[in-house]
């Protein structure tokens, strides 16, 4: 379950028609606040505690609502309000991100309110999304070239939001490839760091399977080209027809059409 961190430091802004305006927390002096139209004294106003939990649990559940399907534990922490901001009174509040942003790694969640007896705000909230999941690493010092066996490679966890993009976290992205380069012990994978190398050669004889509820249908023919993992490959049977298939790992070609 996504967990709540409450942390000293804010990024607040509070928007209205033809200006923005942004406030840093803490508030350095009192007379600063009634600046912000959020804070205009004629508006009815709620006890900080309240409205700042209520913002709280708003970003809470939209982070939780969009994170759904990450790769890994999801923990939440959000910064919080400082205890001297006072929020104008809001029936209905929703969470959102901006346009481009990505709930990873620290960021920034909106809070508007769209439904108010007052004028409407909106606020920004520093949160930090981590997502705690495996990834692959070498389990060994690989040299270049060297195809990937199951023993050269070890899953670790850790926050996936502190590593590079598009790390391996599934072991089958490792089938028929190779290495690019030369890996120390502890290279963290990516795609970018391997190559896949071809698993059917043309004119090879290869073994044609097609699955079907309840049965195996196997033949052996002539692959026409040379194919990497699940590439397309046309392979001639005795009859002289061509059926296409799906390279696999083991060499195999598996009938999908």
């Amino acid at each position: 379950m996504a967990s709540m961190k409450l942390r000293p430091d804010i990024f607040l802004a509070a928007a209205i028609p033809g200006l923005a305006w942004f406030l840093c927390c803490p508030v350095q002096a009192a007379d600063r606040v009634p600046a912000n139209p959020v804070m205009a004294n004629q508006q009815p106003m709620v006890p900080a505690s309240d409205i700042h939990t209520r913002v709280y649990q708003t970003v809470m559940q939209y982070v939780q609502s969009q994170t759904q399907g990450y790769p890994g534990k999801v923990n939440i922490e959000i910064q919080p309000l400082d205890s001297r901001i006072r929020i104008a009174e809001c029936d209905l509040m929703e969470g959102f991100t901006v346009q481009g942003a990505r709930l990873w790694g620290k960021t920034h969640v909106g809070v508007r309110c769209v439904q108010s007896a007052t004028k409407p705000w909106t606020l920004y909230v520093q949160t930090d999304v981590q997502v705690w999941g495996d990834y692959a690493v070498t389990a060994l010092p690989l040299s270049q070239g060297s195809p990937l066996q199951s023993s050269d490679v070890v899953m670790q966890t850790g926050d996936l939001t502190k590593l590079p993009a598009g790390i391996i976290t599934d072991l089958s992205m490792l089938e028929g490839k190779k290495t690019l380069l030369n890996m120390p012990l502890g290279t963290v994978l990516r795609p970018d760091l391997l190559k896949s190398m071809p698993v059917v050669m043309q004119g090879q004889t290869v073994q044609l399977s097609s699955r079907g509820e309840g049965f195996v249908i196997t033949a052996d023919g002539t692959a026409m080209q040379t194919a990497n993992v699940g590439q397309v490959v046309d392979v001639k049977v005795s009859s002289g027809q061509l059926v296409k298939g799906i390279a696999q790992a083991n060499g195999k070609v598996d009938v999908r059409f």
